[in-house]
């Protein structure tokens, strides 16, 4: 009898687990996402090696909206980023790009985190997740405090498309008691896409808050802007280019402290300046890549630079699931060693 009615348990169990889905089905909810990772081999700046397995950018995402007629939906993204290499202190619920919004004629409002509009998802390549270089990977990203913009609640605006132009702006809140040491941050950035090209621009500007705990106080501010194109001159091959200007006005030299980030401020910063072209082709399922970056000012220091080119190449076994090898190289002046990472891995999107 006993048996029986754990039996019975198990299908009501089963029943409501199949309800659930079914009614996530008609509410449009959608599961996507990737997971990519690999065999690592990298040399760090001190000359020591890691070898090891490494993820790549795995996350799981859910997608969902809702038909409120007359052309208005309900929209809402949870992103939640995972390691195959072994959980991360971020490895959270909602710890991506979320938001809950409407969207309609008018475009699209947004409330959540991480939806700044300065690089709205830009043509990168595919390249894949290489590097340990922090904010300042790439180019773009402000050397400073990140506590508004990524990592607190936001709101952004979204236009409707006009024709082949598309914008954004978004302002976030530092949360960091009131007035002049919040720690507020906003952006703005637009997209032209043609038929075989696109260009991009964007700003941002965030306002920088020292200690990581109250009293909090204005030490400045940091902003960068970035203006990017790409073309394909023929099937399957893509050249694109991006440059970023960025400066930091901190009022007073020294560690720059906050709740994500640590920053030394230069006595005298300068504006800090990338350049990185890159291209792809991939004619069928193989594909090749390949970028170069040149950073002068590195980290706001006058005639300190970076150079960094990253070699990839990955093969499609189907429309979800690719093979890949990737090799990055980037040396810092002032550095005596360059650093270098070679990755043999797996991508598979769903």
């Amino acid at each position: 009898m006993k048996t029986k009615i754990m039996n019975v348990k198990n299908v009501v169990l089963a029943s409501a687990v199949l309800s659930l889905f079914s009614g996530a089905a008609l509410a449009d909810v959608s599961i996507i996402g990737k997971m990519e990772g690999g065999l690592q081999r990298k040399s760090n700046v001190d000359g020591t090696h890691v070898n090891g397995v490494k993820d790549f950018g795995s996350e799981i995402d859910f997608v969902g909206s809702e038909d409120l007629g007359d052309g208005l939906k309900a929209i809402w993204q949870m992103n939640n980023n995972v390691h195959i290499d072994g959980g991360q202190a971020g490895d959270t619920f909602a710890s991506g790009d979320t938001f809950v919004g409407l969207s309609g004629a008018f475009g699209a409002v947004k409330l959540g985190h991480g939806i700044d509009a300065y690089g709205d998802g830009y043509w990168k390549a595919n390249f894949f997740d290489l590097g340990d270089h922090g904010p300042d990977r790439g180019v773009g990203g402000v050397l400073g405090l990140s506590d508004a913009g990524n990592s607190k609640g936001a709101i952004k605006y979204e236009t409707p498309k006009f024709g082949q132009f598309n914008a954004a702006a978004s302002w976030a809140a530092g949360e960091k008691g009131s007035g002049s040491a919040a720690g507020n941050a906003w952006a703005l950035g637009g997209n032209f896409e043609g038929a075989n090209y696109g260009l991009h621009a964007g700003y941002q500007r965030q306002d920088l808050v020292n200690n990581a705990t109250a009293p909090f106080v204005n030490v400045g501010h940091a902003d960068d802007w970035v203006a990017a194109g790409k073309i394909t001159p023929l099937q399957g091959l893509t050249l694109a280019a991006e440059y970023n200007h960025s400066r930091l006005s901190a009022t007073t030299p020294g560690a720059l402290t906050g709740s994500s980030t640590s920053f030394v401020v230069p006595a005298d910063p300068v504006a800090m300046k990338s350049l990185m072209l890159l291209a792809e082709y991939k004619p069928d399922r193989l594909a090749l890549r390949a970028s170069v970056l040149r950073t002068n000012n590195y980290q706001y220091v006058n005639d300190k630079h970076r150079n960094e080119f990253v070699l990839g190449t990955s093969y499609d076994l189907s429309k979800r699931t690719a093979l890949l090898a990737e090799y990055l190289h980037s040396k810092v002046s002032s550095d005596d060693r360059a650093s270098s990472e070679l990755v043999i891995g797996m991508h598979h999107g769903f």
